[in-house]
């Protein structure tokens, strides 16, 4: 019988590709001496690199345990009744981490930035960017958190509520900065509910990019930041009201609406249940 659902050796293999991952992008990514000077175009090639890389070790892991690799890491269809749902949460949950970001400078002194490597030094980075913030990095980390270690945590009879923390706070912390931890966290735990409540990572994977492609514009056309800001404090107020509103209803939506199945298929080798 296949280890897959071994709990300490899948945890195991995930945390050693993180760690490898990390020291990776610490270690020559954010290394002024090898980066500095190096164009933007070749850093983001080689996040993209790094990112694809954090996979290899969980797809050699499933793949050599004879795993469905659609199945272990949840890539199920998502319902086109849902899409409205999922647009929702996304929306919102950009607005709710604005929030978080005003709060935390205006309250903690703290100056919560996105990554630089968002702003793009020549306008066709933005093609490598998109690619990389839209496309590869919502693939990958909801694969890794989303997919392969939630489903590993509940599959070992964790609560969903303990696993969706955990996650979230493993998320969090990949991301190397305490400025947005808070923001990162919240987002590690929407999008752990949703992936969570679909059975599937992809609908996940659509608000994680959509996130991305917003804040991608937010930093690249500060214009339309300087336009919102500018007008009247209400009009402010009243559309972080209206995307908190939105996440919210689409949170409710899904609560209700989705309702997924999950059958047994018995014990396996760990004496876990094996669902569908």
């Amino acid at each position: 019988m296949s280890q897959y659902y071994n709990y300490k050796t899948a945890v195991l293999i995930l945390l050693m590709s993180l760690i490898a991952y990390l020291v990776l992008v610490v270690g020559l990514y954010y290394n002024p001496d090898i980066m500095g000077s190096a164009p933007q175009a070749l850093g983001y090639i080689a996040l993209i690199f790094f990112e694809l890389l954090l996979l290899v070790p969980l797809l050699l892991y499933v793949i050599g345990n004879k795993k469905s690799v659609k199945h272990a890491f949840r890539l199920r269809p998502v319902p086109l009744g849902g899409i409205r749902d999922i647009l929702f949460v996304a929306v919102g949950m950009f607005v709710a981490l604005e929030l978080i970001r005003y709060l935390m400078e205006r309250f903690l002194n703290f100056d919560p930035v996105f990554g630089s490597y968002y702003r793009v030094d020549y306008p066709l980075n933005i093609l490598l960017l998109f690619f990389l913030s839209v496309v590869i990095t919502p693939v990958v980390e909801e694969a890794v958190f989303r997919g392969y270690l939630l489903r590993v945590m509940l599959r070992n009879k964790y609560s969903p509520l303990i696993a969706i923390i955990t996650t979230a706070l493993l998320f969090s912390l990949s991301h190397l900065t305490y400025r947005n931890a808070a923001g990162i966290f919240v987002a590690g735990l929407i999008l752990g509910y949703v992936a969570y409540s679909y059975y599937s990572i992809i609908p996940a994977i659509i608000i994680h990019s959509l996130f991305n492609l917003m804040v991608l514009i937010d930093v690249n056309i500060p214009a339309i930041r300087e336009l919102v800001l500018g007008a009247r404090s209400y009009v402010v107020w009243i559309l972080c009201a209206g995307g908190i509103v939105a996440m919210t209803l689409g949170l409710l939506n899904i609560k209700n609406k989705v309702h997924i199945h999950r059958t047994k298929r018995g014990l396996n080798s760990e004496g876990v249940d094996d669902e569908k």
